[in-house]
């Protein structure tokens, strides 16, 4: 049977995929009639889609909004290939229990029309991604000119660093001499004191062996 109703899109649900990796779309399903109809939407992936709401009714040339959420994350490089069924019948205006309805009705009175499902980017990030571009493009001369700046600095860096270093081994070499000329002036010194106390007993001797032969010559010639 045909002619119900007709929907929107046709061919593909486009999913547009969020922040936190879950994908949405709507529906439209639009009623073509002058009397009330009755809908359902039927998915060959159930556990991944939830469909608010499922089932309903269209009140005579009208429409209604149908809102498809998946519950589990999708990966970017993922694609969607589920399809969906929406079916329509009319229905009296007293019917309340859908499903019982659902169940009990000959399936020769339903419309069926289906339709795939796929999964599309955000634009935002399209345009996020073209504006880091234009951003990259425009900042990259002043990268390299803070690169060079940044070289000559620490070029120059690098030259005060070898001449200070080469200050500390002079001030190195000089300490070391110092170092040396103490100690050897200290070897003097103590050479010059022992010198000096071979020499006082060295002329005490003399002194002695003198006095000891004047005495000797003196008791000789008393005599």
């Amino acid at each position: 049977m045909q002619g119900l109703i007709d929907i929107e899109p046709k061919q593909y649900l486009d999913f547009i995929l969020q922040d936190n990796n879950l994908a949405s779309t709507t529906l439209n399903i639009f009623n073509l009639t002058p009397n009330t109809l009755s809908y359902k939407v039927k998915t060959t992936t159930p556990n991944l889609f939830q469909v608010k709401p499922n089932l309903g009714i269209i009140s005579p040339n009208n429409q209604v909004s149908i809102s498809i959420n998946t519950i589990q994350p999708i990966k970017e490089e993922g694609k969607l290939n589920s399809k969906f069924q929406i079916n329509a019948c009319t229905i009296e205006q007293d019917e309340q229990d859908l499903t019982t309805y659902w169940k009990q009705k000959d399936p020769s009175l339903i419309q069926q029309v289906q339709v795939r499902s796929r999964l599309k980017q955000p634009e935002i990030k399209h345009e996020i991604v073209h504006q880091e571009l234009q951003q990259s493009i425009i900042s990259e001369p002043h990268e390299n000119i803070s690169q060079m700046y940044q070289s000559v600095i620490d070029s120059q860096s690098k030259e005060k660093d070898e001449e200070i270093q080469r200050y500390q081994d002079q001030i190195d070499q000089l300490q070391k001499e110092l170092s040396d000329y103490q100690l050897m002036l200290k070897s003097v010194k103590q050479q010059e004191v022992a010198v000096k106390h071979h020499a006082n007993k060295f002329e005490l001797k003399h002194i002695l062996i003198i006095a000891a032969i004047s005495l000797i010559l003196g008791f000789i010639f008393g005599k």
